[in-house]
């Protein structure tokens, strides 16, 4: 509340003195936040530390994204062959665009090998998951009741060598070929939901910060091709066991990796 409670004190102002579309008004989610509430009755409004709690709410989302960046420093200490090629995409694409949303775009090999790390080191098994509203029957004949959650079978789908060829091999460049093939430029992206790629949901209920989780990982592991290199403590080229409980997995509590500090110019 400290440093929102201001922002939302003066937003509230200008909108007391211009009118709801007063001029400079921003397009962001506290804004979003206050304009739904302006159309809800006095008796559901909610408070400014209300606001501030949403925020944190979406925070707390929103860092969970970053479970990738383990995965992705352990693959990078397992095969520190991959950190040559990625390090001289990274550098091009800096040199060129800079550290902009258009450069993180260019950056093919390192979205291939974001979406590579992140197919075999998924969150959990299931995804997708939905609750049943009303009795539903499907092409097939199987009907569900109200009340049923149903959920995606991400960790099968995305180990399915149906749909990933030598889907246990690390593939670091998998989806950069793919994507090489006509008109597949843009299907093969770490954040293009497919009926093969779940882990950003389907449809109108896609993740709408699949964008941003996308941009802030590629800049996090970026800045560290550029500075470091990376190992585990103990030089193993093992990739640590996954940490599961119930449907969920993480990356193993206890494992190290170390990173080597080898250039500052950036």
């Amino acid at each position: 509340m400290d440093y929102l409670e201001p922002v939302i004190e003066e937003r509230l102002r200008m909108q007391e003195q211009y009118g709801k579309d007063w001029p400079g008004k921003p397009n962001d989610f506290i804004q979003w936040c206050m304009d739904s509430e302006s159309n809800a009755p006095l008796s559901q409004r909610t408070s400014v530390e209300d606001l501030c709690i949403r925020v944190f709410t979406v925070n707390f989302g929103a860092i969970h994204t970053t479970s990738a960046f383990t995965f992705a420093l352990f693959h990078l200490a397992v095969h520190p062959e991959l950190a040559e090629p990625l390090r001289k995409e990274v550098e091009a694409v800096i040199a060129k665009e800079g550290w902009t949303k258009v450069g993180m775009v260019q950056m093919r090999l390192l979205d291939s090998f974001l979406k590579e790390s992140e197919r075999l080191t998924l969150t959990g098994a299931l995804g997708l998951s939905r609750k049943v509203m009303k009795d539903f029957t499907f092409s097939n004949g199987t009907t569900v009741p109200v009340g049923t959650i149903l959920s995606a079978a991400n960790w099968a789908m995305h180990r399915d060598d149906g749909i990933y060829p030598d889907s246990l091999d690390f593939k670091p460049w998998r989806f950069s070929y793919m994507r090489h093939q006509e008109g597949e430029s843009i299907k093969h992206q770490f954040v293009t939901p497919t009926l093969e790629w779940m882990l950003f949901g389907q449809g109108k209920h896609a993740c709408p910060g699949r964008f941003f989780a996308a941009a802030e990982l590629k800049s996090l592991v970026a800045h560290i091709l550029l500075n470091y290199d990376i190992k585990f403590a103990n030089d193993s080229r093992e990739l640590p066991p996954l940490t599961k409980f119930l449907e969920h997995t993480s990356a193993d509590w206890n494992a190290e990796a170390w990173a080597l500090s080898f250039v500052i110019s950036y």
